[in-house]
C-alpha cells in the first residue's frame, strides 16, 4: 500500500494532501494565476552584430510561465534567431530558426517555466546597423509560498 495509513497533525503540515478513497495522498502541486506576465524587447538594432535581449529576471516569491515568445527582423533576412532560457548557470538553447526570411518570425510555445533568477534570452545573429527587431514574451505569474 502507498501513501500514508495512519494519518497525524504532522503529516499534513506541509503541502496539499487528498483521500483518494482507501488512503490519503500527497497532491500533486497546484499552480495558480497570480497575474499576467508581458515582456516587449523591441528595438531599432544599434551597430552591426548580434541583437540578444533578455526579459527581467523572475522574482524572489514567483515562478514564471512562459505562454509565447516571439522575435522578427522587419528590415532583412539575417542569421539564425533563437530562444535561450537562462537557468541559473547556462543559457539553454530550446527553439529557433535557421534561416529566417524578412518578416518571418520565429516562435517559442510554452509552458516553460522560470523559477527565481530565471530569465528569457531572444537573439538573432548577424543584424546589421538599423533593423527593426520586434520581440516579445507573454505568460503568466504565480506567488508561491
Amino acid at each position: 500500500m502507498f501513501g500514508v495509513t495512519n494519518p497525524s497533525e504532522a503529516t499534513f503540515k506541509n503541502g496539499l494532501w487528498g483521500f483518494d478513497g482507501s488512503v490519503w495522498r500527497k497532491l500533486a502541486l497546484l499552480f495558480g494565476y497570480t497575474d499576467r506576465w508581458t515582456h516587449v524587447l523591441s528595438e531599432t538594432k544599434s551597430g552591426d552584430g548580434q541583437y540578444s535581449k533578455s526579459s527581467t529576471a523572475v522574482p524572489a516569491g514567483y515562478v514564471y510561465i512562459i505562454q509565447i515568445a516571439w522575435i522578427k527582423n522587419e528590415t532583412g533576412a539575417r542569421g539564425a534567431m533563437y530562444f535561450r532560457p537562462y537557468n541559473g548557470s547556462d543559457y539553454l538553447p530550446v527553439a529557433g530558426v535557421v534561416a529566417p526570411l524578412q518578416n518571418q518570425i520565429a516562435t517559442l510555445y510554452g509552458p516553460i517555466v522560470l523559477k527565481e533568477g530565471d530569465f528569457l534570452n531572444l537573439a538573432q545573429d548577424s543584424c546589421l546597423n538599423g533593423d527593426q527587431i520586434m520581440a516579445g514574451v507573454w505568460g503568466y505569474k504565480m506567488k508561491v509560498a
